[in-house]
């Protein structure tokens, strides 16, 4: 659609194009503000069924006040063209970023998941499938937020395909049995929101091929990837994460989106842990310390008779092997300290390739272009 003038709308640029549609930059008269449009595709507006599933779905997708999922203001239909009236994001999409900067740091990758998984529980809760989670639909505006973008494709329950042999959505991320039954359902997207937390970690999509075959077999047969043999520093125990998110059955799956993400903090935070452990506590006995802590006494059983004078241990050699011991403490927590010390703990740590992970913010009010499919 090349024209200035849509209904109450003027379109002013374009700002992206897909399967679906068209997105615009666009002014609303009515309103006096400035909001995204997207407008579908005119074949669309024909066909009854579809006509019907796309208001059902717009309605309910406006009903929702998840902050993570874009506001919808309108919707409805000018010059038998379908359309969408959304909130501007002004951000970039997640697949844009990750191609400018590869794989980002475990922490930050756990918190896009995050609040992708709060606008996923939110629509799951209504109802509704969103059958095409990958990075291109996440959009990361100022501080970090997350939109989860593009409903357009959802569908209320578990239901099929729409056409012989038209798959929707991207089959980089689609779920085994959207291969097999053509069914998909909450746990779908859970699987394609644990195939996104692959792709931040590694910076790669969990299986290689650009053909359908060959996504098809990795997605039915191929175990599920290891991130942290991909990339040095992804803790171990997003291996576990990844393995239950991409499980081949869906009862196997986490039962939510927010499930998955809450092992993917958890799994962040391990090294975090693992380094806080082997620390000193402030203020009280360090490992070694406690290891050669004397043993309490016994307060049952026979008396131990005394061993044979040739066996004892002379006094100075006890007294030179405690000294040595308790040296070998000091010396353990100092370095302990020392550690304690120089190790970074605040909240925000600046990571290579300018990541930066922040506490999330909810901004009152976001202003932002919306990227096409």
């Amino acid at each position: 659609m090349d024209m200035a003038a849509f209904g109450r709308y003027n379109l002013q640029s374009l700002l992206g194009a897909g399967g679906m549609g068209r997105v615009y930059r666009a002014y609303d008269t009515e309103t006096d503000r400035v909001v995204a449009v997207k407008v579908l595709h005119e074949h669309f507006a024909t066909d009854p069924e579809f006509r019907e599933r796309f208001r059902r779905e717009a309605h309910s997708t406006a009903r929702l006040r998840e902050p993570h999922i874009v506001p919808i203001h309108h919707f409805g239909e000018i010059e038998g063209r379908l359309y969408l009236d959304m909130r501007l994001i002004d951000g970039t999409d997640l697949h844009t970023l990750l191609s400018q900067r590869g794989a980002m740091p475990p922490a930050l990758a756990a918190s896009i998941i995050d609040q992708a998984a709060a606008a996923l529980d939110a629509a799951h809760a209504d109802g509704l499938v969103h059958r095409d989670v990958k990075p291109s639909n996440l959009l990361i505006s100022s501080r970090e937020f997350v939109y989860l973008i593009d409903f357009g494709i959802a569908h209320s329950g578990a239901v099929g395909l729409t056409g012989v042999g038209n798959a929707i959505g991207t089959f980089t991320y689609m779920a085994p049995e959207r291969f097999t039954t053509g069914r998909a359902d909450a746990r779908s997207d859970v699987y394609a929101l644990a195939c996104v937390l692959h792709e931040c970690l590694t910076g790669v999509r969990p299986y290689p091929g650009d053909q359908l075959e060959q996504q098809l077999a990795a997605h039915l047969n191929a175990p599920p990837p290891r991130p942290s043999l991909a990339r040095q520093g992804i803790p171990p125990a997003f291996d576990e994460v990844i393995a239950r998110g991409l499980a081949k059955n869906p009862l196997d799956r986490y039962p939510t989106a927010g499930a998955l993400a809450a092992a993917a903090k958890r799994a962040a935070e391990s090294d975090r842990r693992a380094g806080a452990d082997a620390r000193p506590a402030l203020g009280g006995s360090s490992p070694a310390t406690r290891i050669i802590a004397p043993p309490p006494p016994r307060i049952a059983g026979p008396a131990t008779p005394p061993r044979p004078a040739a066996h004892r241990q002379p006094p100075r050699r006890r007294r030179r092997t405690v000294a040595v011991i308790s040296s070998v403490a000091v010396l353990a927590a100092l370095i302990g300290t020392v550690i304690y010390l120089l190790v970074p703990t605040g909240e925000e740590q600046e990571y290579r390739d300018g990541y930066t992970v922040r506490t999330t913010e909810y901004p009152s009010d976001v202003v932002t272009p919306v990227p096409g499919e």
